[in-house]
């Protein structure tokens, strides 16, 4: 590919880039404002919670006695985990890539 040519796609990607950090900011913005440490401290501690739920009942398949979780039980709690735990992950995506205000301090 020509220099011009790749200084074009170049340039290209980058204003693409830019528009979407700015499309994601006035989007998410509203959303998050306020960001505090207090708000993203509890959604960790909630996911942590659902993975704990979870593994508690794993351990419980081993466990004496008719009480032990279904599948769908099993499936449920790990589904519940997961998808907090993806939408931890989104949130701090969100927040690493400067679409949101830090709090000041």
């Amino acid at each position: 590919m020509p220099t011009d040519d790749l200084r074009h796609h170049q340039r290209f990607a980058l204003s693409i880039e830019q528009a979407i950090r700015l499309a994601n900011r006035e989007v998410l913005h509203p959303v998050v404002d306020p960001l505090t440490e207090e708000k993203v401290l509890s959604v960790a501690v909630a996911v942590a919670k659902r993975r704990a739920a979870y593994i508690e009942a794993t351990l419980q398949i081993a466990g004496q006695g008719d009480d032990k979780p279904s599948g769908e039980k099993l499936r449920e709690l790990r589904l519940a985990y997961q998808e907090s735990r993806d939408a931890f992950a989104e949130l701090m995506t969100t927040i690493e890539r400067g679409y949101v205000d830090l709090p000041s301090g």
